[in-house]
């Protein structure tokens, strides 16, 4: 069995590689679903590594690589996701300017993305290279669309599980609001569930000048944002998590024109299935109440529905924290949950799994701006942690 100084060396001997890995992937970003030139660059080192991608069904580029020891023992799934977001990056991040940033307008990878491909890759060549005293076998997949989290991306991956027939999964998403040289992964809940909202009110359009002639959708839709704030503080629990959004309210063209139509579109997040219960029977009160009071009519285009939150097993949580304790010694730490969402709740439901956050807030080198952020960069000396995390609790597990 390896030995974690022999892990830590190994890791450490990979650092430089990892840093170019993500640097490539941040240069050149590709959002879900067209990630192939960052596919292409994975599969040919992968393939350095002996290994060939097992495609799942669609036209997503997602792929699991086999590592098989030849020895039988147990299957883990190690995986890392790797799109990139539609949105501009700063040339700066808190400190100043960046080491690296995006080579295509428009695009940037602004949640770490690129860093978890690299930090799955370095952990790859390191199982790799040491097979020979390792058993069972290790899958390595590499995610289209995360942050698309629409059935067409992650129900194909679903599926190819289950044909895996794999006994856990391992993932990781590096966190701004953690300081470099930190890790948790603590059992329980840790990325919520969410559900879009996505709602058209209809009233009756006429001149400005009369709205008593008209049924003003404007008007209700305004009163239903409003109303909806009041849903988390009095239906869930000051002990539970919830959170309601109104993102976006749009009707109207024209100052003195009362549009037939307005729109409302937000979301919902929890932990739960009764809190998502209360939310969303509340939500559908407040919209049909207000829209009686006002004459109008409500449609539900996107009807916000019930989705697993990423749930750590307690067992192979116990396991995780010796793990990392052993290989990246005090870096172990609780973190509260995160309210954002992830497909990883999604695999979660087929295979048992962990979910590690891995700090990388550091002041020195910028690193701390939010996620999805244009100011959002990685410390890179956190890709330490999370490889060295990633390898040494394949090693446990795999030997236990």
């Amino acid at each position: 069995m390896l030995h974690e100084e022999t892990i830590r060396r190994l890791v450490q001997a990979q650092y430089e590689q990892m840093v170019a890995d993500r640097r490539h992937f941040h240069a050149w970003p590709e959002i879900g679903g067209e990630e192939k030139e960052t596919t292409a660059y994975i599969q040919k080192e992968m393939a350095a590594l002996g290994m060939t991608p097992l495609w799942t069904a669609g036209e997503a580029p997602t792929a699991f690589y086999l590592l098989d020891t030849g020895k039988p023992g147990k299957t883990l799934v190690l995986r890392a996701d790797m799109d990139a977001l539609p949105m501009p990056e700063e040339e700066e991040n808190l400190a100043g300017k960046k080491v690296c940033v995006s080579q295509r307008p428009g695009f940037c990878h602004a949640c770490g993305h690129d860093a978890h491909v690299a930090m799955l890759l370095g952990a790859a060549r390191v199982l790799a290279e040491k097979k020979e005293e390792l058993q069972g076998k290790i899958w390595f997949l590499f995610e289209s669309g995360e942050e698309v989290c629409s059935p067409l991306f992650f129900q194909p991956v679903r599926e190819t599980l289950r044909t895996l027939h794999a006994d856990a999964l391992w993932g990781v998403h590096v966190t701004a609001f953690m300081p470099t040289g930190t890790v948790s992964v603590q059992a329980g809940p840790r990325m919520s569930s969410h559900g879009p909202f996505h709602i058209r009110i209809h009233g009756k359009g006429g001149h400005g000048s009369r709205p008593d002639q008209a049924v003003n959708p404007v008007i209700a839709a305004a009163e239903i944002a409003c109303k909806l704030q009041s849903v988390v503080p009095l239906q869930v629990s000051p002990f539970d998590a919830g959170v309601l959004t109104v993102a976006s309210v749009r009707g109207g063209e024209a100052w003195n024109v009362i549009p037939d139509s307005c729109e409302i579109q937000g979301g919902l997040r929890y932990f739960t299935q009764e809190v998502y219960e209360k939310m969303n029977g509340q939500l559908h009160k407040i919209v049909e109440g207000v829209c009686l009071a006002n004459d109008c009519r409500a449609e539900f285009l996107t009807e916000p529905v019930l989705r697993p939150a990423v749930n750590n097993d307690p067992t192979l949580s116990a396991l995780a924290e010796r793990a990392v304790e052993k290989v990246c010694p005090g870096a172990v730490v609780d973190q509260e949950p995160w309210m954002a969402s992830e497909s990883f709740a999604w695999y979660q439901a087929e295979v048992p799994g962990v979910f590690a956050f891995v700090g990388m807030q550091n002041a020195e080198v910028g690193s701390g701006a939010l996620h999805h952020n244009g100011k959002f960069d990685v410390d890179e000396a956190c890709m330490i942690y999370g490889a060295s995390a990633t390898v040494q609790f394949a090693v446990d597990f795999l030997a236990e």
